[in-house]
């Protein structure tokens, strides 16, 4: 949403998809870590770094591009 943002905000990032079939599931991840931060298609930033998300249908995965949280 609009507004300030400030430090001890949390930030709501959404991962939205048009795969065709429709994409299962979704999965975050803080770049230069190797295990997901989080799964759904909403995701609670609540420190700052760079997050992307992967999602996921029965034929394979698209990872986003990531956006910065400071």
């Amino acid at each position: 949403p609009s507004g300030e943002i400030v430090e001890g905000d949390s930030v709501t990032l959404i991962c939205n998809s048009d795969s065709n079939p429709p994409a299962l599931n979704f999965s975050w991840f803080k770049e230069d870590e190797s295990s997901a931060v989080g799964s759904g298609q909403s995701f609670s930033a609540l420190q700052s770094g760079r997050f992307y998300c992967e999602a996921h249908n029965q034929y394979g995965s698209q990872r986003s591009d990531a956006v910065t949280v400071t």
